[in-house]
């Protein structure tokens, strides 16, 4: 692995993950990133190998963090050697070390006083005129607020990380930048990540929904006033969820409802007519009743944009030929 101004191995792109690279070094595997789709595919393989290694219970002891990441060099270059598609196992070692390195990280988030951690008034922004409101973060970010949400920006141009606080739900598209992650206290919880696109929702105070839309994202969750810190790895198209009530971090797909407040776009692949009554139902805060089997179970595949919710039964009625009839906020689908 080269490029033309310096050697890419493991232990640079660690360093990469990690925020512990200059900002030389930066430049330099950045332009090897984009060189060609499978350099980021190895950084992506590192980074969520990097996050996995949270998963330890109990808490780890401390560990001599430099050699451990040099036992995972070791390891990946022996895998290398190795035919492709064997899976990679850390060591304990290597477990305990990156867990280290976030623990600090979730320390600084939850018990420090953010008034004394920056240097600056924090940046707030809020959206309290209704629809979806855009704004660019101080890091260049994208944020999109939610109607009733708000977002304190808490950190200035030289912190090692972006830390921020969010109330109510939005989207976010970060710059991506391996030497300033972006946390998000969410709730009970929160969200890391270096660069990508992703909507996090709060519900009753404390649980937290995370639907990513690209990258990789990390949901955490500091268990009450124990040591232990749980931790879930998402991908692209997937949906994270904190439960406070239950202790507990889930994963499942994300449903075509999880950005309509944002895009007004709805994309159903071959979906039961019963599921898009459904997210119907969720994004116009209306009822459906339809009990007739013939019709739920019949899949539809579409996509809707900027329309009303009539205006989508229409075209499910035109295409099944079925019919509805509209009654305050209650809509019954039937076959004439």
């Amino acid at each position: 692995m080269q490029n033309e101004h310096i050697h890419i191995n493991t232990e640079l792109l660690t360093r990469f993950i990690l925020g512990e690279v200059s900002q030389v070094e930066q430049l330099h595997v950045i332009e090897w990133l984009e060189a060609a789709p499978a350099n980021q595919a190895e950084l992506d393989n590192l980074e969520a190998a990097w996050i996995k290694s949270g998963e330890l219970d109990p808490a780890p002891l401390p560990v001599d963090v430099p050699q451990a990441w040099s036992k995972l060099e070791q390891r990946l270059d022996a895998h290398d050697n190795k035919r492709k598609g064997i899976q990679r196992f850390l060591t304990p070692a290597i477990y305990a070390a990156a867990s280290i390195v976030l623990i600090v990280l979730l320390l600084n988030i939850f018990k420090t006083d953010t008034r004394d951690a920056i240097s600056t008034e924090p940046v707030i922004v809020a959206n309290t005129v209704g629809g979806a409101q855009t704004d660019t973060l101080p890091d260049g970010s994208i944020v999109i607020l939610n109607y009733g949400s708000k977002l304190t920006y808490l950190s200035s141009a030289d912190d090692m990380h972006r830390n921020m606080v969010l109330e109510g739900e939005a989207f976010f598209d970060v710059v991506r930048d391996t030497l300033r992650p972006f946390v998000i206290k969410a709730g009970m919880g929160g969200v890391r990540v270096l660069g990508t696109s992703f909507n996090v929702k709060i519900t009753n105070s404390t649980d937290v929904t995370v639907d990513v839309k690209s990258g990789l994202v990390e949901l955490f969750y500091p268990v009450g006033n124990s040591k232990d810190t749980l931790r879930l790895k998402l991908k692209a198209g997937e949906r994270g969820i904190l439960s406070h009530q239950n202790n507990s971090l889930s994963s499942n797909i994300s449903t075509p409802s999880s950005l309509f407040w944002m895009d007004r776009t709805l994309i159903f692949k071959n979906k039961p007519l019963q599921e898009v009554f459904k997210t119907l139902e969720q994004c116009y805060d209306i009822r459906i009743d339809c009990d007739d089997n013939n019709i739920n179970l019949t899949n539809l595949s579409s996509t809707f944009k900027d329309k009303e919710v009539n205006e989508v039964l229409d075209v499910i009625a035109a295409t099944f030929d079925i019919a509805y009839q509209q009654q305050g906020k209650t809509y019954r689908i039937y076959r004439p």
